[in-house]
């Protein structure tokens, strides 16, 4: 049994892989693993609002290296799992079961307006996809695979869309890549300053801002030639950039497509 020292160690230690040892292959064991970990996460009255697209085709994986902002690292990762808010399958057991026929359901004559999510399911199934996810990025951990979160799995959503056959109601919200890491990578640091609030939130003072920007310099030497270096830096590459935007108009379509 795995002590819990042992898990936070590896949860401390954990970083991205973007480089994967092509020599190396997945077991089946390891697989399991990470499938098994993501179907055991936290999720809303066990509906499991969520689908897992197990992707192992390398035909796959390099178109979804072009559509998700041209990133090599996608086609040579040995594996890859696209993780779907899904409500789709849960309107297919409504009809299954007669819940949106009309009749003495409990809906009552309002049957059809159920027939299709609103936000509020939104909300409550990505926190499902997302923790599934997560306890599938440790558990790939625990087996010695490395992984790499891929965002931009919304971007070029009528492409996205084709290519994975994604019905109505559904929303591929985060994939992962993952393989067996082409050499150990240091840890990333992540900033905690401004992080975690008591009681209620609270906006940050200017000492707070100054420890921020001060922290976030630290980590991103010996780029950071000047203060705010770092919060520019995200500013120009994330917040302004053209992928930043195709994210936004893509994921405007993945709403309607959710709502139906």
């Amino acid at each position: 049994m795995t002590s819990h020292a042992e898990t936070l160690e590896l949860i401390d230690r954990r970083t991205s892989t973007r480089r994967f040892d092509t020599e190396s292959e997945i077991t089946d064991a390891q697989r399991e693993a990470v499938l098994h970990a993501a179907s055991r996460a936290p999720t809303a009255g066990a509906m499991m609002m969520y689908s897992i697209i197990d992707i192992r085709s390398q035909k796959t994986r390099d178109r979804l290296a072009v559509l998700c902002d041209n990133q090599p690292m996608i086609a040579k990762a040995l594996w890859a799992l696209v993780f779907v808010v899904d409500y789709c399958k849960w309107i297919d057991l409504f009809e299954h079961v007669g819940c949106l026929d009309g009749e003495d359901n409990g809906a009552g004559s309002d049957a059809a307006a159920h027939a299709r999510p609103g936000l509020g399911e939104f909300a409550i199934a990505a926190q499902d996809t997302v923790a599934a996810a997560q306890n599938a990025v440790i558990a790939a951990e625990a087996v010695g695979l490395g992984t790499c979160y891929i965002g931009d799995i919304v971007e070029n959503a009528e492409e996205v869309r084709e290519l994975l056959d994604l019905p109505v109601h559904t929303v591929p919200l985060s994939m992962l890549i993952l393989g067996v890491p082409a050499r150990e990578w240091p840890v990333t640091p992540h900033p905690v300053a401004n992080l975690v609030m008591s009681e209620r939130y609270r906006r940050a003072d200017e000492a707070m801002l100054d420890a921020q920007v001060a922290e976030m310099d630290a980590m991103f030497r010996p780029h950071a030639t000047e203060p705010g270096s770092r919060v520019r830096d995200i500013f120009n590459r994330k917040h302004t950039s053209d992928f930043m935007a195709e994210m936004s108009r893509s994921m405007e379509l993945w709403l309607k497509n959710w709502i139906g």
